[in-house]
């Protein structure tokens, strides 16, 4: 099929995430244990970005607002988020949550970057992805904790080799942020892969339609605007 290759590497970096994870599950002695606890950081980051992507789609949607205004404010939102990003790597000591969020930022829109369609599609697709990613993110949380799980290579001695502090569930069970990690990356994979297909020429759904209408409303929010 002509649209195979664009799907692909619009899949292929969070496919390549959800390896990792499976590999630092399975085997975490090859990435080792600073590499293990960069991926638990990891799933916080991508809070964040999930949490970022519903506003950018707004933004970039919102056609009755100028081309220059829409590029501020997409902007400033960058900037607001940065903000956090740049306190993890403070209270952290390390570069690796910027590297983070650049790399899930990254896959986050790297289905538009490969597979271009017509701005109401786009902006369906992009709301559909910070849906399911949304949900994804919640029952993929909840499941990894309440299904048992083996450790597979996480063993106690490794555990210990984290030097992980606190308390709470990932903490005394960090093979299920792995699990999860994996289990997450692996569904939006499936997802930008599904919905790279779509053809560009397709008629809007009501879905499509009700979200564009949504991404118009949060659009006219972030400017402060009303309307009479």
């Amino acid at each position: 099929m002509p649209t195979a290759t664009p799907r692909f590497f619009a899949a292929l970096p969070d496919a390549i995430t959800a390896a990792v994870f499976l590999v630092a599950w399975v085997a975490p002695g090859l990435p080792g244990p600073d590499y293990v606890n960069r991926l638990m950081m990891t799933m916080l980051i991508e809070f964040i970005v999930m949490h970022s992507s519903g506003f950018y789609a707004g933004i970039a949607a919102a056609d009755d607002i100028a081309r220059g205004r829409r590029l501020a404010m997409l902007t400033g939102l960058s900037t607001l988020y940065l903000l956090f990003i740049v306190g993890f790597a403070l209270a952290f000591h390390s570069g690796w949550p910027i590297f983070a969020f650049a790399w899930l930022f990254a896959s986050r829109f790297a289905h538009i970057w490969t597979h271009p369609v017509q701005e109401a599609a786009q902006t369906a697709r992009m709301f559909k992805l910070w849906v399911l990613s949304g949900v994804t993110y919640v029952l993929g949380a909840w499941l990894t904790v309440v299904i048992p799980l083996p450790r597979l290579g996480m063993t106690p001695q490794f555990i210990a080799s984290l030097h992980l502090s606190g308390s709470g569930e990932w903490i005394d069970r960090p093979h299920t942020v792995l699990a999860f990690g994996m289990l997450y990356f692996a569904v939006q994979a499936w997802a930008k892969y599904a919905m790279s297909g779509r053809a560009a020429d397709a008629p809007a759904t009501p879905l499509e339609s009700r979200m564009r209408d949504i991404s118009k409303l949060i659009g006219r929010t972030g400017t402060g605007a009303s309307k009479p």
